[in-house]
């Protein structure tokens, strides 16, 4: 099983404070489960534009150890994906553009992240049994 999680998630995960239960709980079950946890090219992309050095620093040194997704699908070639998404009014929706992408295109199988507006998109394409929240991968 292939999961991608969203820079959220590995910020969660990594930042300099307690990692909630549920984050340590899942971890642990898609641990068990010889899950593959990847993370999106442009999640590392992300992290290298942090302004604040000290902190790029610390996430890039610690984004090496996960997995990057290999020539993830590009959302450009599919107008009707576009025309649901909608045209990314940032970097950051361009972003999670590329990121839910993967999922709709079967790259990988899940998607787990907390952004809302991703979950949103999601249901929007019908694929919302796909892209959880920590607390519903729990669940399932």
């Amino acid at each position: 099983m292939r999961v991608l999680i969203d820079i959220n998630i590995f910020i969660s995960r990594e930042a300099d404070r307690v990692v909630s239960s549920d984050l340590v709980g899942l971890l642990g079950i898609l641990n068990g489960l010889k899950t593959e946890l990847l993370v999106h090219p442009f999640s590392v992309t992300e992290l290298k534009n942090d302004k604040d050095e000290k902190r790029r620093e610390v996430n890039l040194s610690k984004i090496r150890a996960y997995s990057v997704l290999d020539n993830p699908p590009n959302p450009g070639t599919d107008l009707q994906y576009c025309e649901f998404v909608g045209d990314p009014k940032s970097e950051h929706d361009r972003i999670d553009n590329a990121i839910l992408f993967c999922v709709y295109r079967n790259a990988v199988d899940f998607l787990l992240t907390e952004d809302r507006e991703i979950h949103k998109k999601a249901q929007n394409l019908g694929i919302e049994d796909r892209v959880f929240l920590v607390s519903e991968a729990i669940e399932f």
